[in-house]
């Protein structure tokens, strides 16, 4: 099978090829049928794409979001300098609160996983369904490292002002693929909107870079003009675009339009020739042709890419204003103070002050080092305090560090790190007054309901992938491997989301007394509350806690038989009731050597 027949089967539901013949990227490369081709001809995709790009290009948005884009990188970079001291080398102080409040807030509110919650109608065959899918989706997340693209996706959104994530279909390893997409590579519409983790824009286009050999294998039609292009160099890299809408996509290098399709990663509806019937006379009455609507779990189209979007205002396709451009004036403060601190600092060593009428410039200097080495100077003439005295800096004034202080703080509190650094929660004198701080800073932080519907979002495109792609059996469950699913089973509607709050960071201790108070009142099983103890092995420990509870002459005879031949049979009377099986005393010397 050709590498490009992946298309020709878009309409049979056979999406991927057999086997791995070749190695592809996210995104379908193929050649195709007449099944395929557009209406749309080259010539008039060519002039959109010519269009399209030239929009971007000249726009006055994209102009201004990437000189911000390169200012916010050179301060996250801890690049505050300016062009003359990097040339003379000669650097002064810079403190980069920005690097430590973003990298200390990531690992933090990326930490725990959007929580999958999939449901469907309440018959048998819906809930098996929707228990396959949630399964599916966790064990996917987990495979394609999903928490690390999501938190590089948070950083690309902190420094350039959108995160994206690009969802498709890997032929190499015949699954799901998530690609983290700069936004630097992407085209956008200008006069699009990015919400809610969806962009309205008519087009989108990602600039892709292939070598020459790569790209030929591709678009074998155009190995001449590629070949020319690089000058018979094929291990030269070449940069061409991929164009996204709804509908379509196709890919353009210079003025060729390599290839064009529909879009892959949609079921569509099949016409096919309906079974000839036989009336009540016994006539045979044709078939005819039958419309087979597609399954899908959207409702339509959508480009493949996810956004992260938290500050806009509704104007343009990326955010109106990040965290770090809004901390941008008090990071120069404190590198201002520091500066001005660093220099007072220096003045306070104190230097000497000698009269010619006694030294001689080469003496003066001598003079110099004797006092720094702390030796005796000696005054040829004259009154010493006439000839000779120590000069010091004088002090900054408290507000100058004060001021420092109340800068850095104000940066932490903007990006909600006040209580996850250890100056941010010093001045807390008890533990939970440092809980109650984290916690906090947890509960207002913008960012936790957008990474929320980051995750459902990308859930869903998990959920339609699989209706289109999964012609074949995939496992549910890696470990167990004994459950696997089929587009085929997706009969049902399906309703994918995350579960509201499960993005909220939890502190480990609140979380153990949270288990102890549920414990306590009998509102928690004793494998859950060994769980959220964090228990290196929960099950056994709550197999040991309910054989406890239960029986404990069956407990200490399992675990504890050094000391078992002491405990009581109970005795029980002819009604079956306990009247005696206390425990007997133990000698001390016995107890004192039985491990615990």
């Amino acid at each position: 099978m050709s590498v490009f027949d992946a298309f020709t089967s878009l309409a049979r539901n056979i999406n991927k090829i057999r086997g791995g013949e070749t190695e592809q990227e996210e995104g379908i490369v193929s050649d195709l049928t007449e099944e395929l081709t557009l209406k749309i001809s080259d010539e008039e995709l060519r002039k959109l794409a010519k269009q399209w790009e030239d929009k971007w290009q000249k726009s006055e948005f994209r102009a201004e979001l990437e000189r911000k884009q390169k200012e916010n990188e050179k301060y996250y970079l801890g690049d505050h300098y300016t062009v003359a001291q990097k040339q003379t080398g000669k650097r002064e102080l810079v403190d980069n609160l920005i690097f430590e409040s973003l990298e200390t807030a990531l690992p933090f509110y990326t930490k725990q996983r959007g929580e999958p919650m999939v449901s469907s109608d309440e018959t048998p065959e819906g809930t098996a369904l929707s228990k396959k899918v949630r399964d599916r989706i966790i064990d996917l997340a987990d495979t394609i490292r999903l928490r690390l693209k999501v938190k590089k996706s948070v950083r690309h959104w902190a420094l350039y002002y959108l995160g994206c994530a690009k969802l498709g279909w890997s032929m190499q390893k015949n699954e799901i693929a998530v690609q983290v997409i700069r936004p630097q590579e992407l085209i956008l519409d200008p006069d699009a909107v990015t919400d809610e983790c969806e962009y309205d824009g008519e087009y989108l286009g990602h600039y892709r870079t292939e070598t020459a050999t790569d790209l030929i294998s591709r678009f074998p039609k155009f190995k001449k003009f590629i070949t020319e292009q690089t000058e018979r160099k094929l291990g030269t890299k070449i940069r061409y675009i991929e164009w996204w809408t709804n509908d379509y996509l196709f890919w353009t290098l210079k003025d060729k339009v390599l290839a064009k399709a529909k879009n892959p990663h949609w079921n569509y509806d099949q016409e096919v020739e309906a079974e000839p019937t036989i009336d009540d006379f016994g006539n045979t009455i044709p078939g005819g042709m039958q419309m087979i609507p597609g399954v899908n779990h959207f409702s339509t189209r959508k480009i493949p890419f996810a956004f992260l979007s938290v500050f806009s205002l509704g104007k343009n396709p990326a955010d109106d204003t990040t965290l770090i451009e809004q901390v941008l004036p008090l990071q120069d403060v404190v590198n201002k103070r520091q500066r001005q601190i660093d220099k007072n600092a220096d003045s306070m060593n104190a230097g000497a002050v000698v009269s010619g009428d006694a030294f001689t410039k080469d003496q003066a200097k001598n003079v110099s080092e004797a006092l720094r080495k702390g030796t005796t100077v000696w005054v040829p003439r004259g009154n010493v305090n006439n000839v000779y005295k120590r000069d010091a800096g004088v002090p900054l004034p408290q507000f100058v560090f004060n001021s420092l202080t109340d800068y850095r703080n104000e940066i932490r509190g903007i990006f909600g790190t006040t209580g996850l650094s250890s100056q941010g929660i010093k001045s807390e004198e008890t533990v939970r007054g440092k809980i109650l701080v984290r916690a906090t800073d947890a509960d207002r932080n913008p960012l936790i309901d957008h990474l929320e519907q980051f995750y459902d979002y990308i859930y869903n495109w998990f959920t339609q992938l699989m209706v289109v792609h999964y012609d074949a059996p995939h496992n549910v469950n890696r470990a167990q491997g004994a459950t696997t699913i089929l587009n085929s089973e997706f009969v049902k509607p399906l309703v994918v989301s995350v579960k509201e709050g499960s993005l909220i960071p939890k502190d480990s201790l609140t979380k153990r007394n949270e288990a102890v108070d549920l414990a306590q009142a009998n509102l928690i099983d004793p494998l859950t509350f060994f769980e959220r103890l964090e228990d290196p092995n929960p099950e056994e420990s709550a197999k040991r806690l309910v054989l406890w509870t239960t029986n404990k002459i069956a407990y200490a005879q399992l675990y504890t038989p050094e000391i078992a031949q002491f405990v009581q049979p109970p005795i029980v009377d002819k009604n079956g009731k306990v009247i005696s099986g206390e425990n007997v005393e133990k000698p001390s010397t016995l107890l004192s050597n039985v491990p615990i």
